[in-house]
């Protein structure tokens, strides 16, 4: 519906317009003044998705989980000032995990801009290298034809898609008044603008097909062909991708696998498949190493561990072969040999069409060393490994789990099952590894896939994100918050930097904080556990009731370093 009033609100009709021609369905709204033309548009539509937030950095973020877990470009929308500024933490996560997003930024015009008015920064070109487009065409005027605005649209949406997804941004100008005062408009500019609402679309973009090249190929085959002996390696994935191709090509190519925790596919498979549980792990590492491949392909981004890529740095004549489409250069090791870029399903679904399996894999049974390691974790109090152990242990099928940076990745990175298998669908803020933002962003994955959704995350992320809940609170989205306070950033003890005593409060922001206030605060139902018996039932019950409830797990530090000690002295 094209609105008339004014030029401000006639130019928000026809972005929005576009926009929805253009599939974007998913605005986070943040408040503002300026954004009210915008928001005016939007609540014309009736095929579309608001979302209202009062901080714009939890809208971000909560844009962002929308997004990875569509695949589809969400909107952020908000006033001038630094109400975009606030965007910036996820508009990196965005870039950085290649998920699409645009952000709509309320203006005031230029004369205004640069005479220091109220509320007023130079937002032109704001995020820099962070975004993949942007684009601004002033205030609105008679002078741009209404086409101009929307094939302006539709090139920056198609830029959020392709050659790479990620972020881009619109600023937009706009002059009073906001509300929906009449200005006189033209006839003939209103005709214009009637015309482009009886179109489907201003510019279609087709993107060119995004196949694998006949010499790579033959490259490909040829060191699988020459290298049975090899391993595959399968790190962060979109969980838009088709998971059963990518399962094909791994069965296709019969290797043994590593997968990592961000690839979303790890606990598809248990230890009785090859899978490798883990590399940080010295007796795995010193295993692989007496055992060492040829030859490596790994699909998709960067792994969690850092011992795969000092694996890769210490065996510098195995032949890497990277898969993945991005433009990132994505070589921690500095040692690939051939970089594939392409998506990695349509790697799989080409490549799993002209190779044969390996019919002499490396082969480790692992499954004594994992049962040992289980024997250990089941037998421990409430720590990282039984925690992240008896999720995947008893999260439902076919549930969606959002996992938090720092400890909490790490600790489901090293778990692999012994015999059960599940699919479910994983996500992390691995772009960057960011501790914020994490209560947001498992809220949009939540309100976008129908799946019940658990976010396990440590205490100084939940700090981070503590307005958040207030979204949490409105949302229609259940969502299983597993909090897991050790009363500041555990991995630091962990390390080997936990022997300087003096630098390391410095490191782990030690309080002495619960949470059950906040929980209050927001009226959201709320459990503290402190041992593995509640923690199992209390998460199954969850499982079952799927309703918003947070498990604030009280998780004694020492015990915890002690459970990680033993874990390291498991033998082969």
């Amino acid at each position: 519906m094209l609105l008339t009033n004014n030029l401000s609100v006639m130019w928000s009709s026809i972005i929005i317009d576009e926009l929805v021609k253009s599939g974007v369905i998913d605005f986070y709204i943040s408040p503002g003044m300026r954004n009210a033309p915008l928001v005016q548009s939007l609540l014309q539509r009736t095929e579309v998705n608001l979302y209202l937030g009062i901080d714009e950095r939890a809208q971000s973020y909560r844009a962002l989980g929308n997004a990875k877990a569509t695949g589809r470009t969400s909107a952020l929308l908000c006033t001038s000032g630094t109400a975009l500024a606030n965007y910036t933490p996820a508009v990196i996560e965005a870039k950085k995990s290649s998920t699409p997003l645009i952000v709509l930024s309320a203006d005031r015009p230029i004369e205004l801009a640069t005479s220091d008015a109220n509320q007023t920064i130079n937002q032109v070109h704001f995020y820099g290298n962070h975004i993949l487009a942007d684009n601004c065409l002033g205030a609105p005027t008679e002078e741009i034809c209404p086409q101009v605005i929307r094939n302006t649209v539709d090139h920056l949406i198609f830029r959020s898609r392709y050659p790479i997804k990620g972020p881009v941004h619109l600023n937009i100008p706009l002059r009073e008044p906001l509300d929906m005062t009449k200005v006189d408009i033209s006839p003939k500019y209103t005709v214009k603008a009637e015309q482009g609402f009886k179109k489907e679309f201003q510019t279609k973009y087709y993107p060119p097909t995004q196949g694998i090249g006949p010499k790579a190929k033959e490259v490909i085959a040829n060191i699988i062909e020459k290298n049975p002996k090899g391993l595959l390696v399968v790190g962060s994935l979109p969980c838009s991708l088709d998971k059963e191709v990518i399962k094909e090509f791994i069965k296709k190519l019969n290797w043994p696998v590593f997968l990592d925790i961000s690839s979303s596919l790890k606990y598809s498979y248990s230890i009785e498949d090859n899978i490798i549980p883990t590399f940080d792990h010295s007796e795995v590492y010193e295993k692989l190493s007496s055992e060492r491949p040829t030859a490596i392909i790994h699909l998709g981004g960067r792994t969690t561990s850092k011992h795969y890529y000092r694996f890769l740095e210490e065996f510098e004549d195995i032949n890497l072969i990277s898969v993945n489409w991005s433009e990132e250069k994505e070589d921690p090791s500095q040692n690939t040999d051939f970089r594939m870029v392409s998506e990695v399903d349509q790697f799989c679904r080409e490549m799993s069409e002209i190779i044969s399996p390996s019919a002499n894999p490396i082969k480790v049974n692992w499954k004594e060393f994992s049962t040992k390691k289980c024997e250990l974790i089941d037998q421990a109090t409430l720590t990282y490994p039984y925690i992240s152990k008896k999720i995947i242990d008893n999260i439902e099928n076919n549930q969606a789990l959002y996992i938090a940076n720092s400890t909490v990745v790490r600790s489901f990175d090293n778990y692999l099952s012994l015999t059960s298998k599940k699919e479910i669908d994983i996500f992390t803020n691995r772009g960057v590894s960011g501790i914020e933002g994490l209560i947001s962003s498992a809220l949009g994955c939540a309100e976008a896939v129908d799946k019940y959704t658990t976010l396990v995350i440590g205490d100084v992320s939940f700090l981070h994100d503590l307005n958040s809940l207030q979204v949490v609170k409105e949302s229609n989205a259940p969502l299983c918050i597993i909090l897991v306070n050790n009363s500041g950033g555990g991995i630091f003890t962990l390390l080997p930097i936990a022997k300087d005593k003096e630098l390391l409060p410095y490191l782990t922001t030690p309080h002495s904080l619960t949470f059950e206030n906040a929980a209050r605060l927001f009226d959201i139902k709320y459990k503290q556990i402190s041992n593995t018996n509640d923690f199992d039932n209390e998460f199954i019950k969850a499982q079952s009731e799927k309703e918003t409830i947070i498990l604030e797990l009280i998780v004694d530090n020492d015990s915890n370093i002690d459970l990680y000690n033993k874990l390291k002295t498991v033998k082969l």
